[in-house]
């Protein structure tokens, strides 16, 4: 095969795997990416959650998955609006918005992780 080819067969390939990662994640209740993912996981607690899962997922800013390799289980990231860290006051709303993202992803396994604004971690949790 010449080389024009192999790269045409590799691009086209490359484009199936990214059509393929889209598509899954924006159907049904799969997290994706960004802050049309947080809108979606804020509307199903606020449909479903209780006041408190209500109140710590208002905090949520973004919702980041990153595409797992076949086979593992997801990672997704949550971005919120707390400061200060663990000393901040943000592990417990941390622990309630994993536990809501658990009832959220309920027909998949992964790990969620939530992140204050700096960045810094305030909770994980496997589900």
């Amino acid at each position: 095969m010449g080389m024009k080819a192999q790269l045409a067969v590799n691009a086209a390939v490359g484009l199936l795997v990214i059509g393929a990662v889209s598509a899954n994640t924006g159907s049904g209740v799969t997290a994706g990416n960004g802050d049309g993912s947080a809108h979606r996981f804020k509307a199903f607690v606020n449909s479903h959650g209780t006041s408190a899962e209500r109140a710590a997922v208002s905090h949520v800013t973004e919702v980041h998955r990153a595409a797992p390799p076949a086979g593992d289980t997801d990672t997704v990231d949550v971005h919120t609006d707390f400061t200060g860290g663990a000393p901040g006051g943000g592990t417990d709303p941390a622990r309630l918005i994993t536990a809501a993202f658990a009832d959220w992803k309920h027909d998949g396994r992964g790990r969620v992780t939530v992140y204050d604004s700096a960045g810094e971690q305030l909770g994980t949790r496997t589900y």
